[in-house]
């Protein structure tokens, strides 16, 4: 590909990408973490940053996805992980928080206030336009690459950038849970799992690797050269426009006094620009949330195909989009409320996943460490997605209070460190070797 095409390519990846948590959560962030936040910022960066660039390279490793990265794994787990990370991303909470970003932030602001009646009609073109977008999937490339992002990083850096030279307020004291680097640090990391672009990453780099398919690259060597450096440009360009969202909160939180992303990105964009500062603001959350709806869509709608022979995109987009908007007319605290402790349970597991992907090559025994180490990194997420329901028997919340790192909600890290070390420490076994499958 030209360097053109790459930076299209890189473009399109930063647009699936970035979506309705990719807004809100910054500014939060920003506010919250005040004088503390830079170390919140890298904390953030790591897991909506690193987590995805790495989880899209580990696509394009092994060229598959989900299923093949779980190779090593029984083939009925390999298909329920899958089944539970494309439903978790896509319409169970992924596909409808576009839409109610969409309404909340880019149409509430310019009626008297929000309705039943104006979200069924907001969910109702939005998905409608999804759906049309979803159905040219060879314009994908061009339409989202080449047009839409460009604009959307226009608005986006307008409204950042203003922030950063005329700042709301004096940057405030960080919230009590950000206090110290630590913290803060530990914050961030746990708000970049609500963006859900580590799962994203695994289901958007199959979209990826079908766009170069469908564009004469076939060559495992040169897909992962591509991707690696469009993956490059995307994650440069979500730090920048992370950071400048992050400086947004942290610049306005004593002026708005408020620390929800919706609430803070409304008052400053009205306080700054006034009704063309909502404008701007409306357009850049359509554009984001729009072409993280179309990725997420087809993703979901492809996955259903690959069920069934007899299974069209025509057929699984519309009820694909038909479920993401029965769903989003819950809307988004109750979203976000469910979201929460699903992303508890699946983020630690696919962080571990993408890691062993790169070792995978250098195991004596790849199938006994992967079920061994995942094993225990999904008990421990468990228990972490049932505290935070708080639904655990008080014996057991004892039990787990007293492991390490449980108070900043990453108990698995250091059983699955140890799992890990031992299992991938038995000898050699000739029988183990695993075939690894292609995309194709």
């Amino acid at each position: 590909m030209s360097k053109k095409d790459i930076f299209a390519l890189g473009f399109m990846i930063f647009a699936l990408f970035f979506g309705a948590g990719n807004l809100i959560f910054p500014p939060e962030l920003g506010a919250l973490a005040g004088t503390e936040f830079f170390p919140a910022m890298l904390g953030f960066i790591v897991t909506g940053v690193g987590l995805p660039l790495t989880g899209l390279i580990a696509v394009a490793w092994v060229g598959g996805g989900i299923s093949t990265l779980a190779n090593p794994l029984p083939k009925f787990v390999g298909a329920l992980l899958t089944f539970a990370l494309y439903v978790a991303i896509g319409p169970f909470f992924g596909i409808p928080r576009t839409s109610v970003v969409t309404y909340e932030l880019g149409v509430v602001p310019f009626l008297n206030g929000p309705s039943q009646t104006t979200l069924l009609i907001s969910s109702s073109l939005f998905f409608l336009v999804t759906l049309y977008l979803v159905l040219k999937p060879g314009k994908l490339l061009d339409i989202i690459g080449r047009f839409i992002t460009p604009l959307l990083l226009l608005a986006l850096a307008t409204l950042s950038i203003s922030s950063i030279l005329k700042p709301l307020s004096a940057v405030q004291p960080p919230h009590s849970s950000y206090n110290g680097f630590t913290d803060a640090f530990t914050q961030g990391f746990l708000q970049g799992y609500l963006t859900l672009d580590a799962l994203g990453a695994l289901v958007f780099g199959v979209i990826v690797l079908y766009t170069l398919h469908a564009r004469g690259l076939k060559s495992r060597k040169v897909q992962l050269k591509t991707v690696t450096q469009a993956g490059l440009i995307a994650a440069l360009s979500l730090t920048l426009v992370y950071t400048g969202l992050g400086f947004i909160g942290r610049n306005s939180f004593g002026a708005v006094g408020m620390i929800d992303g919706p609430s803070l990105l409304q008052q400053y964009a009205e306080s700054t620009f006034g009704t063309i500062g909502l404008m701007i603001l409306g357009v850049a959350i359509l554009l984001a949330c729009l072409t993280t709806s179309v990725g997420l869509v087809t993703a979901f709608s492809k996955y259903m195909m690959s069920l069934s022979t007899r299974l069209t995109l025509p057929l699984t987009g519309t009820i694909t989009t038909v479920l993401g908007f029965l769903i989003s007319i819950v809307g988004l605290d109750a979203l976000l409320a469910i979201a929460v402790p699903v992303l508890m349970f699946l983020y630690p597991i696919v962080i571990v996943l993408i890691g062993l992907t790169f070792i995978r090559s250098l195991l004596k025994k790849p199938s006994f460490v992967y079920r061994a180490t995942l094993s225990i990194t999904a008990l421990f997420s468990l228990l972490t997605a049932l505290h935070t329901l708080k639904v655990l028997p008080d014996p057991v919340v004892t039990v787990y209070s007293a492991l390490p790192l449980s108070d900043k909600s990453l108990a698995w890290l250091l059983p699955a460190l140890i799992i890990f070390f031992i299992s991938s420490s038995i000898r050699h076994d000739s029988s183990d070797s695993i075939p690894e499958k292609r995309i194709g």
